[in-house]
């Protein structure tokens, strides 16, 4: 089952990653421009405004890399981190998900934005909804581990420090 729900967490980090990286480089920008992405990029380029794909590239490395570390130590084979340990992990993961897309995807929506005057900022936030959404879940539930694990270190007796074998 641990297995199962590790890859479960891998697969929606991956998912949340791709996600962004889809909509900073395309979809968001052709939602504002209401043009296809190919004549979007033309307008921005006539208007001396940059569109650049690496920011959405680095997004989804970076939680494609995210992912694969935190699904190592939860499924090793050594020593397993605690389950509220791992949730809260993949939870501070999703949840700091939220700024990073919004700082990496800033330079392309900007651009639409200076290029054209009516612009549909409520469409590619619409689509960016989703994002927002499951980070704000993920900080709630971020802040749920923490609590269970100050309570589990108060309530757990301690451990000595060397064990005795008999």
């Amino acid at each position: 089952m641990r297995k199962l729900l590790a890859i479960s967490g891998f697969a929606m980090i991956v998912a949340y990653a791709a996600y962004g990286s889809l909509l900073m480089n395309n979809w968001a920008v052709t939602a504002a421009s209401r043009l296809p992405l190919d004549e979007t990029i033309s307008a921005m380029a006539s208007m001396d405004q940059n569109y650049d794909t690496p920011g959405g590239w680095v997004f989804a490395v970076i939680g494609t890399a995210l992912a694969i570390s935190w699904l190592v130590p939860v499924v090793s084979a050594g020593r397993k981190l605690p389950a509220w340990a791992a949730i809260g992990a993949w939870s501070l993961i999703i949840a700091l998900g939220a700024p990073a897309y919004f700082f990496a995807s800033f330079a392309n929506m900007n651009s639409v934005g200076d290029t054209f005057a009516d612009w549909n900022a409520d469409a590619a936030a619409d689509l960016a909804a989703p994002l927002y959404m499951a980070s704000v879940l993920a900080f709630a539930i971020l802040a749920a581990m923490a609590a269970l694990g100050i309570r589990t270190a108060f309530t757990r007796p301690p451990r000595p420090l060397h064990p005795t074998s008999n």
